[in-house]
């Protein structure tokens, strides 16, 4: 990801950090924040299977996080950040599993 992306991300992370200290209040996240931190797993999960400079322990938990059963409740989920943004989790879990073992195997 790049660094913009990731400060794009964290817009309010000194004025939070700031709040808190001052105020001693905590800022509450806006909708667009939980999108964006919804938008920023996926991307970032999908992007550290495939780096090559990811751990193997990294890998293993984005493999984990992606095959978790559905029928668990998290609102952080695979499918629950495919479904926000109306991308079909079924048809990329099956692409991404495939390109993982096509890499991962040879």
């Amino acid at each position: 990801m790049r660094m913009e992306d990731e400060q794009a991300f964290h817009p309010q992370a000194s004025a939070v950090a700031g709040s808190v200290a001052d105020s001693g209040e905590i800022t509450p996240w806006t909708e667009d924040d939980i999108i964006r931190l919804h938008g920023y797993l996926l991307e970032k999960s999908l992007h550290d299977l495939f780096d090559l400079r990811a751990s193997a322990a990294t890998r293993a938990e984005v493999l984990e996080w992606l095959l978790a059963t559905k029928g668990r409740s998290n609102a952080f989920s695979f499918t629950a950040c495919c479904r926000l943004f109306g991308i079909n989790s079924e048809e990329i879990l099956e692409q991404v599993l495939e390109r993982y073992r096509q890499r991962h195997t040879h």
